[in-house]
C-alpha cells in the first residue's frame, strides 16, 4: 500500500512480487522487483514461523488462527527518512513491535504472547532494520510515489449534507461528508454554535466510497421534545481541498412555523374556491333559460 491506494502483492507460491497500481502496463525493474521479492519473502516467512512457535505455546491443535502483521515506512516531505516499523498481532492480541527511527533511533516492545528478545538479538535486529528494512522500504517507497503520485496527491473536495429523520423516540440529525480525498477531515456538529460533544455523537469512522474517495458520518439523536425548540443545527468540514470551511444548517422549530403558516394559507385558499362555487351555483339558478 501506499498510502491507502494498493500499488503491489505477493505471490508466495511464485515469490514474486507483482505491481498492482494505476500503471500496470509499466514494466517492473528487475531491482525493484528483487527489493519486493526479499522483503515480502521475508516478512511472509516470518509470519509462517511465528504462525507455528504461537500455535505450539498455546497448543492450538484445531480451528483457524490469524496471525497479522503491519510493516511499514514513512518518508518526510523534503525526503527524509522518518522511521520503519512492524507490528504483529495473534488472534487480536498485541504481539510485539519494533520501530526504527532516524531520531530516536531503536525501540522494541516484547507484547503479551512471546519472551522478548535478548541483547544479541535486539542488536541484530537494529542493524538489519538499519541497513537492510529501512533503505529497501524508503527506496520502493520513493519509486511508487513517482509512478503513482497523481493519485496519492490528488485533492477531491467533500459533499456536504445535514440530514435529519425520526427516530423510535425523537429525531436523528445527522451530518454527512463523501465524496472526498484523501481521507483526513474534520467534521463538526455545531448547535447553536457549539461543537455537540463527541461523547453524544454516533458514527464517526471515515469509510471507503468505493469509487477510491471516503465518506464520514456523524449523528446526534434528540428527544420528541427538542424539534419544538429553535435550535440551529450547522454540519462544518475542513478538508485539504478546501481554501474556506464548507458548512450548511438547519434550524429546528423554524419548519413547525413555516408549516403552521402554510397550512393556514392552504385553509384560505381552499374557503375561496368552495365560496367560489357557491356563488357560481347561485348565480347559475337565476339566469334565464
Amino acid at each position: 500500500m501506499l498510502d491507502d491506494v494498493q500499488v503491489a502483492y505477493y505471490d508466495s507460491n511464485m515469490n514474486h512480487f507483482i505491481y498492482r497500481g494505476q500503471h500496470i502496463t509499466d514494466k517492473i525493474e528487475d531491482d525493484e522487483a528483487q527489493d519486493g521479492a526479499h522483503v515480502f519473502g521475508d516478512i511472509y516467512q516470518t509470519m509462517k514461523n511465528r504462525l507455528f512457535k504461537l500455535k505450539h505455546h498455546f497448543n492450538l491443535t484445531e480451528g483457524v488462527q490469524v496471525q497479522q502483521k503491519l510493516a511499514g515506512c514513512e518518508m518526510l516531505d523534503n525526503g527524509e527518512q522518518a522511521f520503519v516499523m512492524f507490528k504483529d498481532t495473534f488472534n487480536g492480541i498485541f504481539a510485539d513491535y519494533a520501530m526504527y527511527d532516524n531520531v530516536t533511533h531503536f525501540a522494541y516492545d516484547a507484547g503479551k504472547l512471546l519472551p522478548g528478545w535478548d541483547g544479541m538479538r535486539r542488536a541484530y535486529e537494529r542493524v538489519l532494520f538499519e541497513n537492510v528494512h529501512f533503505p529497501i522500504c524508503i527506496r520502493t517507497l520513493k519509486r511508487f510515489l513517482k509512478r503513482e503520485k497523481n493519485v496519492v496527491m490528488r485533492k477531491v473536495p467533500p459533499r456536504l449534507r445535514l440530514i435529519k429523520k425520526e427516530v423510535s423516540g425523537g429525531l436523528q440529525v445527522s451530518c454527512l461528508a463523501f465524496g472526498f480525498y484523501p481521507r483526513h477531515i474534520n467534521l463538526t456538529l455545531l448547535r447553536d454554535g457549539q461543537p455537540v460533544a463527541e461523547q453524544e455523537l454516533t458514527g464517526g469512522q471515515v469509510l471507503p466510497s468505493g469509487d477510491g474517495t471516503y465518506q464520514l458520518r456523524k449523528s446526534l439523536e434528540v428527544s420528541t421534545e427538542e424539534p419544538k425548540k429553535r435550535h440551529n443545527y450547522t454540519c462544518t468540514a475542513s478538508h485539504l481541498s478546501l481554501d474556506n470551511k464548507l458548512d450548511v444548517s438547519w434550524e429546528s422549530g423554524a419548519e413547525r412555523v413555516h408549516l403552521s403558516t402554510l397550512s393556514a394559507l392552504l385553509v384560505m385558499v381552499l374557503i375561496v374556491i368552495l365560496l367560489g362555487i357557491f356563488i357560481c351555483v347561485k348565480r347559475s339558478r337565476f339566469l334565464p333559460v
